[in-house]
């Protein structure tokens, strides 16, 4: 049988897991419509993991959560800046650095710290 805790560990593994593969998974591949849809998933998992972040990190751990609130401004900048590249493949490269770096960031900080 599994307790909550069980259950808390399997969810958060699956959410590194699959924030690894997708991170991992925008940079190697080279067709660009999977590149689009990685950056997507790591944006969408990015503001998620932010939120938990600031849910876990609100009470006693201010900075944290400021934190977290941080990161999600820089994944939705990210998201920004990859919706308005005009076939600017530099300009999509910095945005998916950012969601990557604020996907990870915010693993470490919602998780593991």
């Amino acid at each position: 049988m599994f307790t909550f805790l069980d259950l808390l560990v399997v969810v958060s593994m699956v959410l590194m897991a699959a924030s690894f593969l997708a991170s991992v998974l925008m940079f190697l591949v080279k067709d660009k419509r999977v590149q689009r849809i990685c950056f997507y998933i790591t944006v969408a998992l990015s503001i998620y993991i932010c939120t938990v972040g600031v849910r876990i990190n609100r009470f006693g751990f201010e900075h944290q959560a400021a934190i977290a609130i941080g990161l999600a401004v820089v994944s939705i900048a990210a998201l920004v800046l990859g919706i308005v590249r005009r076939n600017n493949d530099k300009m999509f490269l910095y945005a998916r650095t950012a969601s990557a770096a604020a996907l990870i960031l915010g693993i470490v900080n919602a998780l593991l710290v």
